[in-house]
């Protein structure tokens, strides 16, 4: 395997043990105290699974407005261009979507064009049901991960498009919460050699994504329907690049995924921390998005130290 697609550690590498890809730290490294580098980093299955306690948050109307806005912009988003904050069309740019994107994608379409709208939800409702039935049983990880992407954009066009009025489902909430946990549970530790670093990058950042994402809309609809929202405090440990500028490059010509990527990679709450604590100016749209659901801020609370900043 060429050495930019090892999974395992480079202290392990160098002294051909069997590494168990923990992250931050390998259980090897951690035991004699030796520096854990990862040339590429592990997918979130690396960290332990988490208890499922919770912690009530509220959040002001306006970034309930904020949040809700931006996830419901999603579906239109992904219509125009087959892509989101979650979603890659590059992850297939040399054959075609996973047919569970496709389907949602005319999906999309249908709706944002204005034609028979009830009539798509009707669709939307009955595809959502196929959709969580084929998540219970996947042909692989790659049809999960297109399954979840599938139903989280179809769970945006109905929670957004719902009346006010209408109870709060446990059972969305659920599906959300399980959505999250079986693609952080079944996500694979070993890629194929066949990837190019790029490919793998954009593999794996896909799923941190996809499953913060299905966190974000979660907490959303809970805020919407109870304004108040149960936050997991797994998610917090969640492993987040701060390269978010990699996700709008063009990724066959981009070099910097190779370099330094366990230097990129933070908590999500320490991310979150840093644009909370005013450190990241500039701050992008799914960054933003992040602020808002973590933390509960929009841009303009933060108050921005005098100070010299730092860009990360």
């Amino acid at each position: 395997m060429p050495p930019t697609l090892r999974r395992s550690c480079q202290a392990c590498i160098r002294r051909r043990r069997r590494c168990d890809r923990l992250w931050p730290t390998c259980s090897r490294c951690h035991t004699t105290g030796k520096r854990c580098e990862y040339a590429n980093v592990p997918l979130p299955t690396t960290v332990p699974w988490p208890l499922r306690s919770e912690i009530r948050k509220n959040f002001e109307p306006r970034v309930i407005s904020f949040l809700a806005s931006g996830l419901g912009s999603y579906p239109a988003s992904f219509a125009r261009s087959m892509k989101t904050h979650f979603i890659h069309p590059d992850l297939w740019s040399h054959r075609s979507p996973p047919a569970p994107i496709r389907d949602v994608h005319a999906l999309c379409q249908l709706y944002a064009a204005n034609s028979h709208k009830a009539t798509v939800l009707s669709s939307l409702l009955h595809r959502i049901s196929i959709l969580i039935h084929h998540i219970s049983n996947p042909s692989n990880f790659e049809d999960l991960l297109a399954s979840s992407q599938a139903l989280l954009l179809a769970q945006c066009l109905i929670i957004f498009n719902e009346d006010p009025s209408s109870p709060y489902s446990d059972n969305v909430s659920n599906m959300l919460y399980s959505l999250g946990h079986n693609l952080w549970r079944q996500a694979p530790i070993q890629l194929s050699n066949s990837l190019s670093p790029q490919q793998a990058w954009l593999f794996g950042e896909s799923v941190r994504r996809t499953i913060i994402v299905a966190f974000m809309l979660r907490s959303v609809y809970s805020l919407m329907k109870r304004n108040f929202a149960l936050r997991t405090p797994f998610v917090d440990a969640l492993p987040f690049d701060r390269r978010t500028a990699l996700w709008d490059e063009e990724i066959d010509t981009c070099t910097e995924i190779t370099q330094d990527s366990g230097e990129a990679m933070v908590s999500l709450h320490g991310y979150t921390g840093f644009l909370e604590n005013g450190h990241i100016h500039a701050i992008p749209e799914f960054e933003r998005y992040i602020l808002a659901a973590c933390r509960g801020r929009t841009v303009d609370m933060i108050p921005y130290p005098a100070s010299r900043y730092v860009t990360i």
